[in-house]
């Protein structure tokens, strides 16, 4: 008896060993999918079917995606890349030797990383990486490489390496602004005048490969007839130049007219040649202006603006207040001569100030220029025209401590710069300066003096405090800046401000500004000039306060703006306070049409006790892109009352403008038009008004796409672009696939490109044209396969028919369901669910144009039976 319970105790133990062994060794086993779980009804052999793909989580199919790159947790950018089996039939996306140094891969690391050629397939980068991985995530397309810091190249935030900068494509493009006025003024003793002007401007030029042709044309015409009787018309071309750009140096030459830079000296227009360091090709994170200028119009005044003589904007601007903010680039080279002209006829003039801010580079970083030329200013009808030789140098020290200094060269003249910035940390960044300069005059008189300047900047995040700049100079008597050197005892030109010929014996220039977070803000810019051997003052102060309550926005604003002449005060000093509120309408009701209207009040008072008051009314239709005013004035001491009248609409084309005012003794009618053109190898593409370096985006048969960042909109011809571009650094440009025709899909959405200065990038992206379908298939009478893959098959002739870019293939899903797109009219299908032939079958369709589609749902549907 107890060896009977022995014996069955010991089979027991047996039976429950190979039991454990068994689940043990499931337990380590893969998933797998059993087909016929998938209740197929008779006709499909279940072990015919190929789900291995599925069998494992996050699996990737074979073939080439567009995907987004994240290394360490970080950006990279989007890249094409193949997925591919490996001999353990894991699908693993595929990298070369270029593309993982993009990435920012040390391939001098290791012994195996250098033994890696450009052309040799990457797909276990754990084996040559120890401790690296990859994963992808398919459904967000997206994959994440991580790397030990050890075997990355240490590269700065922003870094784009050189190999995938681009130069562009050969193309010719330039901005257009073209506006002008006519305008009706009574005067007191009933004579009247009459006034016509016109103004336009092209900005622009060629590029082929690096080189780029630039060039300023200017035309201006005025005609007044009535008690004033005269005609004033100007043309001329300037800043006329080629330049390239030297990505190994970080560098950038010019040939022809521009100007020098201003960190050290004062900027000098010039003809030549110039030399000098570009910081655009830092990476954006090691990166060290065109200015925006504010101001008051009574009525619908004309605002023009001059540099160095030159007449470089003209615009129009409804009464109240108003800032330019798309001034055309001025290369830092010299201050702006700002005219306000009012519809009456009184002109304002004043001038903005702007400097570069406090010199300052990290430890070893430098910046130079070397330019050889003669000096091209155009304040006077004539001038020297000197011929000279420019060096500078600013180079960064430890201690965060920056040293410059340049010297100038020419027949009669020298001048030399030494100075140094220092980073005070909490409290700001501080330069000092002092510029020596000799000069000889054809009397024989030598003239020697110095010129002391100091800049400060500050910015404090934590107390909303910014001091944008603060600058002082002072130059003793005998001092002469290359500019005074140049125009001495030369007439000005007509137009240009008096002072401006004037040799400044000290200036103070500052821009502050504080936030009080809920509170508002309070700012305070001004500048004050003398000068020699004149007791002529320039000064102008405007501070004001900016809040909110509830919703309605109100600014408080003080300025002063004084001209002081040579032989009396015949230039009044000007003080003005004013207030200017704004009550926005989506505060009352969330009506389309409504919220998206504002009215405005503004009262103004001078020195010479005339007030001014304004009422306005605001808003926008068209999704934002027509935009309208209409405003009321009035005022006291013989003040017209004004009425007046402004559009302005915005197209992916460009921009249209126009206004109409009137008044007991005036009428004014303005209107303008800006934009931009691309000329290339594809035809003409209008657009905004281009920035530096711009985007082609190709997507043929895509009309009326929009970009996704709204800047432009795919025309008739397949084009579009995008107008600004940021240099040397990484833009990514994509497609709003909800603006897409009903008949074309894209295989991709967006793109990464890295233009150059200046360069014309061309961003394609292929299209799928074609017909949207869900299909329910049938084969013999039964189900297809879930996991099916559905492949269209090309027809000899559309072997290099751009409306098939790569294959077309679709997955079928639930209840045989299948969907697919860019198909022809007529076509058929290949339909795979296995290995052998006999698990595949082929579905034909026709005249897929007569199937009935909604605005709503673009998709045909049908039912086809696969044979």
């Amino acid at each position: 008896m107890k060896l009977h319970n022995s014996y069955k105790k010991k089979n027991r133990f047996f039976f429950l060993s190979v039991i454990s062994y068994c689940i043990a060794s499931y337990s380590y086993a893969d998933d797998f999918f059993d087909p016929n779980l998938l209740s197929l009804k008779s006709g499909i052999d279940p072990n015919s079917i190929d789900l291995t793909r599925f069998e494992k989580s996050n699996a990737i199919p074979e073939g080439k995606y567009n995907v987004t790159i994240f290394v360490n947790k970080k950006n990279i950018g989007n890249f094409d890349i193949s997925f591919i089996k490996k001999d353990n039939d894991e699908v693993s996306p595929e990298f070369t030797k270029p593309t993982l140094q993009e990435m920012g891969v040390n391939f001098s690391a290791t012994e195996a990383l250098q033994k890696i050629t450009d052309v040799e397939s990457i797909t276990d980068l754990s084996r040559l990486i120890p401790d690296s991985s990859v994963s992808a995530e398919l459904s967000k397309l997206r994959v994440n490489i991580s790397i030990p810091q050890i075997y990355m190249n240490n590269r700065a935030n922003g870094y784009v390496p050189e190999s995938m900068l681009e130069n562009g494509i050969p193309a010719i493009l330039f901005s257009y602004n073209l506006n002008g006025s006519r305008s009706r003024s009574d005067s007191y003793y009933g004579d009247k005048t009459n006034r016509d002007n016109v103004f336009f401007s092209l900005n622009g030029g060629a590029n082929l490969g690096p080189w780029r042709l630039r060039s300023n044309y200017r035309y201006y015409y005025s005609n007044s007839t009535g008690r004033q009787n005269y005609t004033n018309k100007n043309s001329r071309f300037s800043n006329t130049y080629i330049t390239r750009a030297i990505n190994a140096l970080r560098s950038e030459v010019v040939i022809g007219e521009n100007s020098t830079g201003n960190n050290i000296f004062d900027s000098i227009p010039f003809k030549g040649i110039k030399f000098f360091s570009n910081e655009q090709m830092l990476p954006s994170s090691l990166r060290g202006f065109s200015p925006e200028i504010n101001g008051i119009a009574q009525s619908n005044a004309q605002i023009t603006i001059k540099q160095n003589g030159n007449l470089v904007y003209q615009t129009y601007v409804a009464p109240g207040p108003f800032s330019i903010r798309d001034l055309y680039p001025t290369g830092s080279s010299g201050d702006l001569q700002v005219n306000i002209r009012e519809e009456d006829g009184s002109e304002r003039t004043f001038t903005y100030p702007y400097s570069s801010l406090p010199v300052m580079l990290r430890a070893g970083g430098m910046k130079y220029e070397v330019t050889a030329g003669e000096y091209n200013g155009n304040l006077t009808r004539a001038s020297k025209r000197a011929k000279f030789i420019l060096g500078s140098l600013i180079y960064g020290l430890p201690y965060d401590t920056t040293l410059y200094g340049g010297s100038l060269f020419s027949k009669d003249y020298f001048s030399g710069v030494i100075g140094t910035g220092i980073s005070l940390g909490y409290f700001g960044a501080l330069s000092i300066d002092m510029t020596h300069a000799s000069a000889s005059f054809l009397s024989g008189d030598k003239k020697e003096g110095q010129s002391f300047r100091i800049k400060y900047s500050k910015s404090l995040t934590s107390t909303g405090t910014n001091v944008d700049l603060t600058a002082l100079r002072y130059s003793t008597r005998h001092f002469f800046s290359f500019s005074d050197f140049n125009n001495n005892n030369y007439e000005l030109r007509e137009g240009v401000a008096p002072w401006l010929g004037l040799r400044q014996r000290s200036s103070f220039r500052t821009a502050i500004s504080q936030s009080f977070g809920i509170y508002g803000s309070m700012y305070l810019s001004g500048s004050k000039t003398d000068y020699w051997d004149s007791n002529t003052e320039t000064t102008q102060l405007s501070t004001g306060y900016n809040n909110s309550f509830k919703g309605i926005n109100y600014n408080i604003n003080y300025s002063i703006d004084y001209r002081k002449s040579n032989n009396s005060n015949d230039w009044p000093k000007n003080h003005q306070v004013s207030l200017n509120i704004n009550v926005p309408f989506s505060l009352f009701t969330n009506e389309e049409n409504i919220r998206n209207m504002s009215s405005s009040y503004y009262i103004s008072k001078d020195s010479q006790g005339r007030y001014s008051q304004q009422l306005g009314l605001h808003g926008s239709i068209l999704d934002n892109n027509l935009s309208y005013s209409l405003s009321h004035s009035l005022g006291n001491h013989d003040q017209d009352t004004n009425s007046s009248i402004n559009v302005n609409y915005n197209t992916t084309k460009g921009n249209i403008s126009g206004g109409y005012s009137h008044s007991t003794n005036s009428s004014s009618t303005n209107a303008s038009i800006n934009g931009g053109a691309v000329i290339h190898s594809g035809g003409v593409t209008l657009s905004r008004t281009l920035g530096n370096s711009i985007i082609l985006v190709e997507a043929p048969d895509a009309d009326g796409t929009l970009l996704s960042n709204g800047s432009g909109k795919i025309d008739m011809f397949g084009y579009a672009i995008s107008s600004n571009a940021n240099a040397y650094s990484k833009n990514m440009i994509g497609l709003n696939v909800n603006s897409l025709p009903n008949d074309v899909t894209l295989p991709k959405t967006s793109k990464n490109v890295y233009p150059t200065k200046g360069a014309v990038v061309k961003a394609k992206f292929p299209t799928r044209v074609g017909m949207q379908a869900i299909m329910s298939l049938t084969y013999k009478d039964n189900v297809i396969p879930f996991g099916a893959v559905a492949t269209l098959v090309r027809n000899e002739t559309d072997s290099d028919n751009d409306s098939f870019p790569e294959e077309n293939t679709g997955i079928v899903g639930d209840n045989s369901l299948l969907y697919m797109s860019g198909l022809p009219n007529s076509g058929r299908l290949h339909i795979q669910w296995g290995s052998s032939v006999s698990s595949s079958c082929y579905v034909f369709f026709s005249n897929l144009q007569n199937i009935k589609i909604t605005d709503d749902n673009p998709i045909k549907r049908m039912a086809l039976n696969c044979q």
